[in-house]
Formats: C-alpha cells, structure tokens, sequence
C-alpha cells in the first residue's frame, strides 16, 4: 500500500527517502527555494521553503524534512508567508535590492524571490564602502552580494568534485574563498551557474554586455563528445556569454573558449604559399591549385584526412568524394586508436560504448582506466560523482596519476611501465590483499562500468587487454564501457570508415588534403609524417598555427559553432550542432569545399545538410526521421558480447613517454585564446609544461605519478 502525505488538502504518493519538497515539486505545488539544488545535499540555510506541518509546533524546511505517512502540510499559510517574508527580509539587509545598476538582474532568483513577496526595497540599511571583487582566476567573487546560501559549495563538492571553495570566517565576515589560492580547478564555472545572485561572476563577461542584451541560442557543446547542452549568449553576431542548458552542466572548455571566433588573427582569405610566404588569393585561385596538384600527382596518390571535428554529414561527403575519384580517405580517429576500435566492434557489435553514462551514474562499481577526466571529459566525471552521490558506487582508478577526484575513490592504482594489462592480470589472480578486495566487490555488485580513457590508449602495448577484462567482470554485471576519447565525432568517424593508417603510410600519397586536423608531435604523429613527405599540402582552416604554416593552399573554414549539422555522441547519441552566429563572409563551410573540390572531378557531391543526413542516417545507426526530433535520440546498437582471446605475457619493463591533454585546453582552438592575449580576449591558466597528479595523497612525488612514465602535455 502506498504511503500517503496530504499537501494543502490533496493527498499524495511519495517513496522513503523523498523530502516534503521532491513531492510538492513532482505534483507541480510551487514552494519558493534559494539555497535549494535538486539532487544535492541540502543545507536548509535560506528559510524559504519553510511549510506548517500539523502537529510541529514551528515551520520546517521543506527541501531537508522527509515527507512521513500520513503527514499533511499547509505550504502558504500567513504564518509561513510571514516566516518567509522575516527570513528574506533578513538576507536582503546583506544584498540589497540594487537591480537597477545590477548587471545579474535579469538572472537572479533572489529578485524574483523578492518580487512575488512584494518587496522592492529594503530600509534600515548602512551602506557601506564595496569591497573590491575577488579574483579567482577565470572567475570573479563578490563579497558583497553573496548571501552564502551555500550552493555554489555544494555543486563545487557534490557535482565537480572538486571542493576547490568554502566558507571562511564568521558572522557578518564570513564569506568564500577557494581551498587553495589561486583558484586551480577544473573551472568548470558550475558554480557561476549555481549561484542564485549572480555573487560569483564569469571574469571574461564582465566587460561584455548585460545580462538583458542578449538572446541565448542552445545548441550541444563541440569541444567533446559527451554531448552537453549549452546556451550562448549571442548579441550582434558576437557570443558574449556561456551557461547550461536544461540539466546539463558545461566545462572550462565549453564556458570560455569560443573566443577564438573572433580573434584578429583568424584567417579571412584563401592564401597560397609562394616563395616561402602565403599571399592572399580568391577562391578560384586556391581551388585551381589544389585541383592541379591533385591532378599532377594522380588521384591514386592523394589522400583526403578528415579530423574529429567533422560532423557527419561532412564525413560522408568527404569519403564519397574521395570513393567517386580513387582518392584515399583516412580518419583522425582511425589514427588515434583505429585498431582499440575495431577490436572493440569485434566484441560488442558497434563503435558506441556499451550502455550510456545514464549506466554510469546507477553503476554500483566504477573502474577508470587511465581517464584523466579534468584532460579529456569533464562530463563524464559528473556521472561518476553522481553515481558516487547517488549510490555510494566504489570507483576504482587504475592510471598512470593520481587524479584529483582522488580521495574519494575506493582504490586507486598505478600501472606502473603504463603496464594496465599486468593490473588487470593482478585483480584476477593475484593474491594480495587489495586485488582479493577487488575480486570480492566484481563479485559481490551487479551493476560495473569501465571507462577507458587517453593513458591507456596512449600508453598499454596490448589494446585488448582491458576488453578481456570485460570478460573477467561478465555479461550480466557490465553496465556501461565508455571509450572517452576527446573530439567531438570520433564515433562518427569510424562509421565513415577508410584505409588504416598502415595501409596510407605504406601508399606514400603525393598530395594532402586534410580538414579539422593539426597534427603535431605526440598527436596523430604519424600523420605529421605523411604530410611532411607530401609533395602538396593544402587544408581548410582558420588559424596558421602548428602543421598548416606548412601548407601550400590554406582555405578560410567556418567552425563548428558557425555551421549546421549532427554527431554522434561517446554513448551512442545524435546531437545536433546548430548554427550559433554567423560566419565571416569570406569562409566557407567543409561542407561546401567537398562540393566545390567535387564540381572539379565532375562528381556531384550533395551539400544540402539535410539531403546528406537522409543519404548517411541508415549507415550510422538512425532514421531519416531523427534529425528534427527534438527528444534524446539513441542509435540503433548491434548488441552482442564476444569472448576475447587474451592471455596477458609480461612485457620487459621500459621507461616510456604517454602525452596527454593539457587542462582546459582542446586542440589549437583553445590555445589560440591564450596565444594572443593582445587580442584582450579571456586567458585560460598558464599551458602546462610539466604533468603534476591531481590529487597528491602523499608528499612523495613517486607515489602520484607512475614508475616508469613521463607525462608530457601536447
């Protein structure tokens, strides 16, 4: 029989463990709330959401008392409006009702709080000289507006999992301040978000435009594949701001650094190199010379590189191009780990992890195996923290670092040598006493996920030995296994296919046409190589940075967030890429550019977003039908689980080098913004030239970072 709590004379159902707020909020009975976050630890600090319950002689807060068989609230009673009234009243003689000069006032929960109790002013207030805001790096702190209603800590601990900021002081001094100065975290700017008065600021907006100027345009984030929601401050043509969208939360990545849109130095001419130099040319110009060093060197001889920033529509255009000519067509994807992934498909049927991170948050074990999320998905460790939250979950580490969500892990490991396959060896047969913990925590919970990230594909020699540990955990108990690789379609990329990178090493091609790619030492090396030997370089782009300064044509691109289009998704997602503001006039799409390259070989290359999407969608797992849904849409999967044949052989024990991500920064585009601060764009914190562990659980360095490995940024 259900238990029942009756809520202003109506009765209703509610399960343990539901707060009096969870089933008002469920049956749509509105309880105002500041302090409040859904899903996190209450703090019942604000005194809004006060409720008479019959039979308690004082109002409770509603967001932290548990609903009780048989109990009935009154939520809007004078005695509690009064209440409400007193305590708002109270926080108001610290944050003033200023909204006029305000420039959060359009975005603040405490005015509105304040309007539908029919306050506009608050009396008996001193005013007081401002304190200086404080500089937390990316972030800016307003001592005087907080009202230290504690979210922006709560989110920071429970959410980011990164407890970089707390309380300090007391009485009318007390305020926050990070753990350690300067502010180093994951500056996700969750907390901005968070913060119901706009106390904590976003320091890059500052000098932008106001709150009320702007027309926010949601699209999905296109720094990863995680695939969060986000909101775009647009005005003029310009993005001036960055929040979350719906539930979702967005990283450092996706809150700052989309600035390289407008950055001075951003390429707005076809350019054609002559003597050494790039002089400015038209597009026919550029295009004639790409046609005739393709047609030189013979289409058998050219190679079409298509990088992880393509969506899919592009990918499919740029491999029928090249299947329509005799052109080879190469993927980023299949060079950063082509041969984990096909071994992967081999075992589970497609390139999508098993499950989604929906899998992730209800696992009730997690290993993660050399995924440094702060470097590569700062989404994915969300799902980790809720499942941890949510469900106690014993996360277990097994990386080449200690990370910085450490602490809170059940155990962590090292794989020393970056030797992962001889941990997976020990948690199945060794004997000491913290590999038969693992044993008895596999055996004893139903619901384990594995995340497998850049250390491992990077550094393990034996790529599926972590695929034979899935076998080790079994069928029935595997939740989830995500791949976290960091571009935003590399899914997509291997259902476009191509030759391995074997295969185009081998063929030597004469002449280079790659798009959405840098390649650099330690990232897609090999490709560097190929393009180095190349007789003929030429790629769309934006900036002259890194490996296209030795291009022979470089093409004016348009990005991502200038562009329409869709991809896919770590977990198997569609996520659609929508245009955010306009592009320069002078720049084309990828899109575009394989239909213009196409009309020079005379084959029709369709550059209709739409057109393209109906022609791909089967191939990919969807319908024709998917792109204008507007509801989470997940590919059809090909579900199966085949036994790998491993047997793990310990391999001599060699010093070796893993590169690996620099924090908050995702390719050239990001470091562009650092590059050029006379540009008085944001600057994200200083680039790393060393690899410092996360979390240092002791003051004995070896312990944090694995013998035998060197981290070296890219």
């Amino acid at each position: 029989m259900d238990r029942m709590i009756t809520i202003n004379g109506e009765k209703f159902p509610f399960k343990e463990g539901d707060t009096i707020l969870a089933v008002a909020e469920r049956n749509d009975i509105h309880i105002p709330v500041l302090c409040y976050l859904k899903d996190i630890a209450e703090t019942g600090s604000c005194r809004m959401c006060l409720v008479e319950v019959e039979g308690v002689p004082q109002p409770v807060a509603s967001c932290s008392a548990f609903a009780t068989d048989g109990m009935v609230v009154h939520t809007d009673t004078e005695e509690v409006k009064q209440h409400r009234l007193k305590a708002l009243e109270f926080i108001l003689l610290k944050h003033p009702l200023k909204c006029g000069i305000c420039e959060n006032a359009e975005d603040c929960i405490l005015r509105d709080l304040a309007r539908d109790m029919g306050i506009s002013e608050v009396s008996d207030i001193v005013e007081e000289e401002p304190t200086p805001l404080h500089d937390w790096n990316m972030l800016l702190y307003d001592k005087d507006a907080c009202v230290l209603c504690m979210r922006c800590i709560n989110v920071c601990r429970d959410v980011a999992g990164c407890d970089a900021i707390d309380v300090v002081a007391r009485g009318n001094n007390a305020h926050i301040e990070p753990v350690n100065n300067p502010l180093n975290c994951d500056f996700c700017g969750i907390c901005v978000d968070a913060c119901p008065v706009g106390a904590i600021k976003d320091k890059p907006f500052m000098d932008s435009l106001k709150v009320w100027e702007l027309e926010y345009m949601n699209t999905i984030c296109s720094f990863c594949p995680v695939g969060c929601n986000i909101n775009y401050g647009v005005a003029q043509n310009q993005i001036h701001r960055a929040r979350l969208s719906s539930e979702n939360y967005i990283c450092s990545k996706g809150r700052y650094g989309f600035k390289f849109l407008e950055s001075s130095k951003r390429i707005k001419t076809p350019l054609i190199k002559k003597d050494g130099e790039f002089i400015k040319a038209d597009w026919h110009e550029a295009m004639d010379k790409i046609h005739h060093a393709i047609d030189k060197a013979g289409v058998e001889n050219t190679l079409i590189v298509a990088g992880g920033w393509l969506s899919n529509e592009e990918l499919h255009s740029y491999k029928l191009l090249a299947e329509k000519t005799g052109m080879m067509f190469l993927t980023e994807a299949e060079i950063y780990f082509g041969n984990f992934a096909r071994k992967f498909k081999e075992k589970f049927g497609h390139y999508e992890s098993v499950g989604t991170l929906k899998e992730v948050e209800s696992s009730d074990v997690i290993f993660v195996i050399g995924a440094d999320f702060a470097r590569e998905n700062v989404g994915i460790k969300w799902s980790v923290m809720k499942a941890i939250r949510n469900n106690d979950a014993k996360v277990i580490t097994i990386g080449l670092q200690r990370y910085d969500y450490d602490e809170r892990t059940f155990l962590s490991l090292l794989a020393d040598y970056a030797d992962f396959a001889g941990e997976f060896h020990n948690i199945e047969h060794s004997e000491k006493s913290i590999y038969i913990a693992l044993r008895k925590q596999i055996a004893n919970n139903k619901k384990i996920s594995i995340i497998v990230g850049n250390e491992y594909f990077c550094g393990e020699k034996d790529q599926e030995s972590v695929l034979a540990f899935a076998d080790f955990i079994g069928k029935d108990k595997l939740s989830a296994f995500i791949a976290a690789h960091d571009k935003l379609n590399y899914i997509g990329s291997l259902y476009a296919g191509g030759a391995s990178i074997n295969e185009v090493m081998k063929a030597s091609p004469k002449v280079v046409f790659a798009l959405a790619v840098n390649p650099s030492k330690g990232k897609d090396e090999a490709l560097l190589n190929i393009i180095e030997k190349a007789e003929f370089y030429a790629t769309p782009d934006m900036f002259l940075t890194g490996s296209v300064n030795n291009a022979d044509v470089v093409l004016p691109v348009r990005a991502v967030l200038e562009t329409d289009g869709t991809t896919i998704s770590l977990d198997g997602r569609l996520m659609h890429m929508n245009k955010v503001v306009q592009a320069p006039i002078s720049s084309k799409s990828n899109l575009e550019i394989a239909g213009m390259l196409g009309d020079y070989f005379r084959k029709k290359i369709e550059t209709d977003i739409h057109k393209v999407f109906d022609e791909l969608a089967s191939r990919i797992g969807f319908s024709k039908e998917d792109y204008n849904k507007e509801d989470v849409v997940y590919g059809k999967k090909e579900k199966t689980f085949n036994k790998t044949n491993y047997t793990y052989k310990e391999h001599e024990h060699k010093e070796c080098t893993v590169y690996v991500n620099p924090r908050h920064h995702e390719g050239v585009l990001t470091k562009i913004i650092y590059a050029y601060p006379e540009d008085k764009y944001p600057v994200f914190p200083e680039i790393e030239k060393d690899i410092e562990p996360g979390y240092k659980r002791f003051s004995n360095m070896e312990d944090n970072i694995a013998k035998g490995v060197k981290l070296i940024p890219r």
